[in-house]
C-alpha cells in the first residue's frame, strides 16, 4: 500500500508586479505606440483625462523614483507609488455617497469625455489621406490578360500561370507541372506563357535570369550577335567577372566587352523590382534629439505632441460629496470599488509615463557623455560601447538599457540613427586606444567606394591600409565586415 505523506518545503519566488510589468511595456514602446496607448487608456479608464492647463518642463524636472526594470537583480528596494487602499469600513463612513445613473451621467460628461475638437469647428479642414492602394503585379498581368486576344481555354492557363508568379517577375513553378495541374497540352501552356512574358513590366513571366534578359534583349530587337551570345553562353562566366576567358573564347576587344557590359548594366535582373521606389513609407519619428547649445550637448524629447495626463477631480466627488440618502448598499459598494480600481490605474499609469521620460533622458545623456566624439566629428569616430557599460553608470539592470535602446530613434547634427547604433564591439589601435567595428566598417565601405574599379582593392590590401592609420585588423575581419556591408569581393566588383 502506497502511503501518503505530507512534507512542507520553503520555496522563494520572485514575481513581477501588474505596475511593473506597466512599466516595462511603457518603456520599450515608442512615442507613436505611446500616443495609441495613451488614447486607449483614456477611452477605457474614466478617471484619466487630459491636463490642458498644466505643461510639466519634464527635460529639467525628473522624478526621483529611477526605473530598475529586472525585480531579481535589484540591489535597492523600490520605493512604492502611494496605492488607495479599499476597505468595507470605508463605506460605512460614506453613507451619504449614493449616487444614481443619472449622476453618472452627469459625471462621465464632466470628466473629460468629449469629442475631439475638431468636431466642432467649422473652419477646420478636414485630412484625407489620397494616397490610392498600389497596384500589384497581379493585377496588373490580369489586366492586361482581359484585353489579350485568348481563348477562354487558354484564358484559364494564362490566369493559372499569372498566380503562380510571384512578386519579383518569375514563374515559380515549370510549364509541365502547369500542364498536369491542368489537363492541357503543354504546348499551349508554353504559348500562352510566351504571350505573358510580352507583357509589362518587361521580362515577366521568365523562369530564369537567363530567359529574362533574353526577353529584355528582344524587347531592344537584339536576338542575334554578340551580347546575345554571351547571355546564352557565356552568363555565368560574365556574373563571375572572367572577362578574359569569355574575351577569348569570343575573340572580341576589350571596347567590345564595354559595349557588352554598359547593355546587360541596362537590363533589370528582377523585372518587378525597380531600382528605386516610387514612394517611400518607411519614416522614422525620432523619440530624442541632441542639440549643441554653446559648448554643451543638450538632450531633449521629442513626445511634445504627447498629452500632458491627469486624475479627474470628480474622483472626490464620487467619493466623498455625495450627499443623497443611501438606497443601494451593494450597488454603492461596487462602485467605490470600481472608482478606487480606475484610480489606482490611472495613477501608475501616469508614474510609469513619467518615468519612461526620465529613464529614456537618463540614458540618453550617458550615450552623449561616452561618444562626445561621434557628436563633435561624425559616425567614423564612434567609440566601442557596450550596454553593460551605460547600465553601471546610470546604475539601471542592463535590460533597461536594452529596451530603452531598441526601436528608439535620436535626431542628432549627423542624421537619425537608433540608439542601439551606439553599441557596437571594436578593434585595438595600436596606439593603445579603441576603435568602434562600425567605424572600421565605415572605412572599409569609404576606401571602396574610392578605390578603382578596373583594380578593386583586396580584403588583405585593405586590411593593410587600415593597419598603416593604426587600426589592429586581420584579412578575415575585413572580409567578415565587408560581408555585412552586402559589398562583394574584389573579383565580382572589378569592371572593364
Amino acid at each position: 500500500m502506497i502511503g501518503l505523506d505530507h512534507t512542507q518545503s520553503q520555496l522563494l519566488q520572485q514575481k513581477l508586479a501588474p505596475q511593473l510589468i506597466q512599466s516595462l511595456r511603457l518603456l520599450q514602446l515608442p512615442t507613436l505606440e505611446l500616443a495609441k496607448l495613451i488614447q486607449q487608456e483614456l477611452e477605457i479608464n474614466p478617471l484619466l483625462e487630459i491636463d490642458e492647463d498644466v505643461a510639466l518642463d519634464l527635460e529639467q524636472e525628473e522624478p526621483k523614483t529611477e526605473l530598475d526594470d529586472e525585480a531579481e537583480s535589484e540591489d535597492q528596494d523600490e520605493e512604492p507609488v502611494e496605492e488607495l487602499e479599499f476597505e468595507d469600513s470605508d463605506l460605512d463612513t460614506l453613507n451619504s455617497d449614493v449616487f444614481d445613473e443619472h449622476d453618472w451621467d452627469h459625471y462621465l460628461n464632466e470628466s473629460g469625455y468629449a469629442s475631439p475638437r475638431e468636431e466642432f469647428e467649422s473652419n477646420t479642414e478636414d485630412w484625407h489621406n489620397d494616397r490610392t492602394t498600389p497596384k500589384t503585379l497581379r493585377d496588373s498581368l490580369l489586366e492586361q490578360v482581359a484585353i489579350a486576344d485568348l481563348s477562354p481555354s487558354n484564358r484559364v492557363i494564362a490566369e493559372y500561370l499569372i498566380g503562380n508568379i510571384g512578386e519579383d517577375g518569375f514563374l515559380g513553378c515549370s510549364t509541365g507541372e502547369v500542364a498536369d495541374e491542368l489537363g492541357v497540352n503543354l504546348d499551349n501552356v508554353e504559348c500562352v506563357l510566351g504571350i505573358i512574358q510580352t507583357f509589362d513590366p518587361v521580362g515577366v513571366g521568365a523562369r530564369n535570369l537567363q530567359e529574362c534578359l533574353l526577353i529584355q534583349l528582344k524587347e531592344k530587337n537584339i536576338t542575334n550577335g554578340l551580347i546575345a551570345n554571351v547571355v546564352r553562353n557565356h552568363l555565368d562566366d560574365w556574373i563571375n567577372r572572367r572577362f578574359s576567358q569569355i574575351s577569348q573564347e569570343l575573340d572580341t576587344s576589350v571596347d567590345d566587352m564595354r559595349v557588352i557590359e554598359e547593355v546587360l548594366a541596362s537590363l533589370n535582373p528582377k523585372p518587378n523590382i525597380e531600382p528605386e521606389p516610387a514612394l517611400n513609407l518607411n519614416h522614422v519619428i525620432p523619440d530624442l534629439e541632441v542639440q549643441k547649445i554653446g559648448d554643451e550637448y543638450v538632450v531633449s524629447l521629442t513626445d511634445h505632441t504627447l498629452p500632458e495626463l491627469r486624475i479627474s477631480p470628480m474622483y472626490r466627488t464620487l467619493l466623498r460629496q455625495s450627499d443623497k440618502p443611501e438606497r443601494d448598499g451593494q450597488k454603492l459598494r461596487e462602485t467605490k470599488k470600481f472608482v478606487v480600481e480606475k484610480l489606482n490605474s490611472a495613477r501608475w499609469f501616469i508614474n510609469a509615463i513619467h518615468q519612461r521620460r526620465a529613464t529614456m533622458l537618463k540614458v540618453m545623456r550617458c550615450i552623449v557623455e561616452n561618444q562626445v566624439q561621434f557628436f563633435e566629428r561624425g559616425p567614423g569616430f564612434l567609440k566601442p560601447m557596450v550596454l553593460q557599460e551605460v547600465a553601471d553608470k546610470v546604475q539601471m539592470h542592463i535590460s533597461t538599457i536594452s529596451r530603452v535602446s531598441n526601436g528608439k530613434y535620436v535626431q542628432t547634427p549627423h542624421g537619425v540613427f537608433e540608439l542601439k547604433y551606439f553599441f557596437d564591439g571594436g578593434l585595438s589601435r595600436y596606439d593603445g586606444d579603441d576603435v568602434s567595428a562600425r567605424s572600421v566598417k565605415e572605412k572599409i565601405a569609404k576606401l571602396i567606394d574610392d578605390e578603382d574599379v578596373q583594380d578593386p582593392l583586396s580584403d588583405q590590401h585593405i586590411a593593410a591600409i587600415l593597419k598603416k592609420e593604426g587600426i589592429n585588423i586581420a584579412r578575415r575581419t575585413v572580409a567578415k565586415y565587408r560581408d555585412q556591408l552586402n559589398i562583394s569581393s574584389a573579383r565580382l566588383r572589378k569592371a572593364l
